[in-house]
């Protein structure tokens, strides 16, 4: 749920903005605004789905505000804050569709507490809209689709493990106790003289061959996708009480089933490679390979064949498990902190891929494997290896002459650590970089009356919240305060070079001198008049 907040005075705004954790009770602060001219522009360029308000305001007042949001945006939910003496306001705020009505000086547990009974009756409206049937509905229309891109994702090794199990349930697919066997088939190439199909429609007869496939094989115990180079793909799944050889033979009769149907409807013959079954979910990717590699030998054996894996079922290998760890090892280090972590996705590496007992021409394709990562995820950045290492290039190319286990994970520690650290320093250079263009246009729109974050937002085409929080991090107070602490030092000292208190007002973006000299002795203790005396 979005809030955006309308207040004209600073400290209420900075109060209402600030003071309270909006996240905490799951509220968005898309903006803090001073104006309701500045709160439409909010609304054209946002989906806000509720407003707190002041109701005395120049230029636009907040039931004018009411009224415009009423007209153009119905579903939103407005609170309005204000004064005890309001009646008539009050009475007015209710004929506007005015949701709640706060009496200032409210304290911020009645705000927070009106701000989420707004969200409740927002929530209810569009659970009301969306309701459960209509979703189930549109779930079950996009389900196939779904399952379909998990199959194919899976295959391909694209998933942990982990992630394999909670898709899976996700999208409602049973798994457990169940083997599953891969196979691949392909259209053998067209031949010259063809009397239906020419080189040019090898396309076409690619799906030809996935939609039969689809019809013929399809079922509760198979599933057929087309693979990201146009290659049919299926997978076969049993009990796992079912034997190996049993489950073979029967796959294998279905296979050739089809090809024959193939041969018999496009006048083509097509290819098969049948992978060995395979009990555990993420060694199905691997199984995916084999028959992928037993396609390739239809080169000896002809076309027209379905061609079995010879080899045995594949089991994990160091190879296969540090594939996973990879993926953990490169977040890590593009997080750009976690240093702990890192170190021991390090000793991970080390006890798999450099494990006793591994040859050592094994190991040296997995320390080259860890370089190609490294270099991977500076290039993934723009950057090139030495502009980011700079004096430790030398040490990053010495990989090829480590001897030791030590050695190798002292280096990988020290490369990663190296890397991590540019990264971090690079947001952090931009996040200070973004800080200081922001100073620097306060500066130059001190004596603007319409300073303020949304403004410089908006003005520098950058999101209100990263805004807010990139200048509280990186100058250590927030937007408004730094505002408030500028205006008021540049306002002391115009007056005490003898500017008239009216005319220091104006320069300092303040439209009336009254609210001037309120906020003045606030943040100084003495009064405006007072400075030079």
């Amino acid at each position: 749920m979005k809030l955006l907040i309308v207040e004209d005075e600073l400290y209420v705004r900075e109060r209402l903005a600030e003071g309270i954790e909006w996240t905490e009770v799951q509220i968005e602060l898309a903006a803090a605004v001073s104006t309701g001219k500045e709160a439409m522009s909010v609304l054209q360029n946002d989906h806000i789905d509720i407003v707190l308000t002041d109701i005395r305001m120049p230029e636009m007042d907040g039931l004018e505000l009411a009224r415009m949001v009423k007209r153009q945006y119905p579903h939103i939910k407005l609170l309005i804050l204000t004064g005890h003496d309001d009646f008539d306001y009050a009475r007015e705020s209710i004929e506007q569709g005015v949701f709640k009505y706060l009496i200032k000086p409210a304290e911020n547990e009645q705000i927070v507490e009106a701000v989420l009974e707004a969200k409740g009756l927002r929530e209810k409206e569009l659970n009301e809209k969306h309701n459960t049937t209509l979703l189930e509905m549109r779930w079950n229309e996009h389900l196939p689709h779904l399952k379909e891109l998990f199959y194919k994702n899976w295959l391909n090794g694209r998933y942990s493990a982990w992630e394999i199990d909670r898709r899976g349930h996700d999208l409602a697919i049973r798994l457990e106790n169940l083997k599953a066997l891969p196979i691949i088939l392909d259209m053998d190439p067209i031949p010259e003289g063809n009397e239906r199909f020419e080189v040019k429609d090898r396309q076409l007869v690619q799906f030809s061959l996935f939609t039969i496939a689809r019809d013929v094989l399809e079922n509760e115990n198979c599933v057929v996708v087309q693979d990201d180079d146009s290659l049919t793909a299926a997978i076969f799944f049993a009990s796992t009480d079912v034997g190996d050889e049993v489950m073979k033979g029967i796959v294998n009769g279905q296979i050739l089933a089809l090809l024959e149907t193939v041969k018999d409807t496009l006048k083509l013959t097509a290819s098969a490679g049948i992978g060995t079954p395979v009990a555990e979910s993420s060694l199905l990717p691997r199984a995916y390979k084999m028959c992928r590699l037993a396609l390739q030998e239809r080169l000896i054996l002809g076309n027209g064949v379905a061609i079995p894996y010879r080899d045995d079922t594949p089991e994990e290998d160091s190879w296969d498990a540090l594939q996973e760890i990879e993926r953990e090892f490169e977040a890590v280090i593009e997080a750009g902190s976690q240093e702990e972590r890192r170190e021991e996705l390090v000793r991970r590496i080390m006890e798999t891929g450099f494990a006793s007992g591994i040859p050592v021409v094994e190991a040296r394709e997995v320390l080259f494997r860890m370089a190609c990562l490294l270099a991977r995820i500076v290039h993934a950045q723009g950057w090139t290896l030495r502009g980011t290492l700079k004096s430790d290039y030398e040490d990053f190319e010495s990989y090829t002459s480590l001897l030791t286990r030590e050695q190798i994970e002292g280096w990988l520690n020290r490369m990663a650590g190296r890397i991590s650290l540019a990264i971090a320093q690079r947001r952090q250079s931009s996040s200070q970089r973004t800080a200081h263009e922001v100073m620097r246009f306060i500066q130059e729109h001190l004596h603007k009356e319409e300073l303020s974050l949304h403004f410089a937002a908006e003005s520098m085409y950058i999101n209100y919240s990263y805004l807010s929080r990139i200048f509280k991090e990186t100058i250590g107070e927030s937007f408004s305060s730094y505002v408030l602490r500028l205006r008021m030092e540049r306002a002391k000292e115009l007056l005490s070079t003898g500017v008239k208190v009216s005319d220091a007002t104006e320069q300092v973006g303040y439209r009336h001198m009254n609210y001037f000299s309120k906020s003045f002795q606030k943040f100084w203790g003495v009064k405006p008049s007072e400075v030079n005396k």
